[in-house]
């Protein structure tokens, strides 16, 4: 039995398997992280959506909301954005009084 593993070719075999379960397993590991990855990605529409979030828990000022809404060029989405629209066009019609 040893004259059998003490072959060269028998020894290519063996290390041909283990090379081939070593990269089938490195293949599995990699799927199960990237679909962990997977799930981290945001959709491109959530940003500002997030945006809106942060403002509302006040985690950012309302300048800073609007310096960041005015360089995106996009609005508020949601059902607090119409809200805010009134509410942003009813103080600057005070602060023009």
């Amino acid at each position: 039995m040893q004259d059998f593993f003490a072959s060269p070719s028998v020894r290519v075999g063996i290390v041909m398997l283990v090379l081939c379960v070593l990269i089938g397993f490195s293949f599995y590991l990699v799927s199960i992280f990237r679909g962990y990855a997977d799930e981290d990605h945001q959709d491109p529409t959530d940003p500002l959506a997030n945006l809106e979030e942060m403002h509302r828990k006040g985690d950012i000022s309302d300048q800073e909301f609007r310096k960041i809404q005015t360089k995106t060029n996009r609005f508020p989405v949601g059902p607090d954005a119409v809200d805010e629209l009134t509410s942003d066009a009813d103080s600057s019609a005070n602060e023009q009084s």
